[in-house]
């Protein structure tokens, strides 16, 4: 089967320079010759509200713009995705911040392309990714495994006590719990959470459910 068939017939597309924005929109005619771009913007936070009155197949962004900051971008993009679940989004960026891609890379709807690439690999990313194939390319790969290497020292510097009860708090369970079931006190118990999340470098349950949901399902 053609795939060109199968490629989206509208999109959006977004880079807060117009050189790069005019550049990008030749790269996607060449790709996909049938896909009608109906959206061009300088921000993300313009995409999203263009989105609310015209809907598009795709969407190419990159992550941060003069407008806004590279955590306001990717908080944009999670945010659309849970919003337009359908929608097929492809990152096309310079950015190598492991912490805000591993956001990002747990998304299913999102295909991560770094700028950087050689043109024929990217041209290869981008028709993969039309053809709503997920795409991560090598540079966002090697970006990501510094964040998995950093997680692994940072939980191996936690001592076996600090770890099991981190885990059964991943579990659902609360410290009154996990004290009566460890025969320990709450206060011991409390201490060892606090000593893990010092190591791991969060202030909230919050940050450590998220980190350690990131470090488990890794492994």
């Amino acid at each position: 089967m053609n795939l060109i068939s199968l490629w989206p017939q509208t999109a959006a597309l977004m880079d807060s320079h117009p050189l790069a924005l005019f550049g990008l929109s030749t790269l996607i005619q060449s790709i996909a010759p049938t896909c009608n771009i109906l959206i061009k913007e300088t921000s993300l936070s313009k995409i999203s509200e263009a989105l609310m009155y015209q809907s598009v197949d795709i969407l190419i962004t990159d992550l941060q713009s003069v407008e806004e900051s590279l955590q306001e971008g990717v908080d944009t993009l999670l945010h659309l995705g849970s919003q337009f679940p359908n929608l097929n989004m492809v990152v096309y960026t310079f950015c190598h911040d492991s912490k805000e891609l591993w956001k990002l890379f747990n998304q299913q709807n999102i295909s991560l392309i770094a700028r950087g690439e050689s043109m024929a690999d990217t041209e290869n990313y981008f028709k993969k990714a039309f053809a709503q194939r997920r795409v991560l390319s090598p540079k966002i790969y090697t970006a990501l495994s510094h964040i998995n290497d950093k997680n692994d020292r940072m939980i191996s510097s936690l001592t076996r006590s600090e770890m099991d009860v981190l885990k059964h708090l991943l579990n659902g369970m609360d410290l009154q719990h996990i004290a009566k079931m460890k025969a320990l006190s709450i206060k011991t118990v409390s201490a060892h959470k606090c000593n893990a999340m010092r190591k791991l470098g969060v202030e909230t349950d919050a940050e450590l459910f998220v980190l350690l949901n990131d470090v488990f399902h890794q492994k």
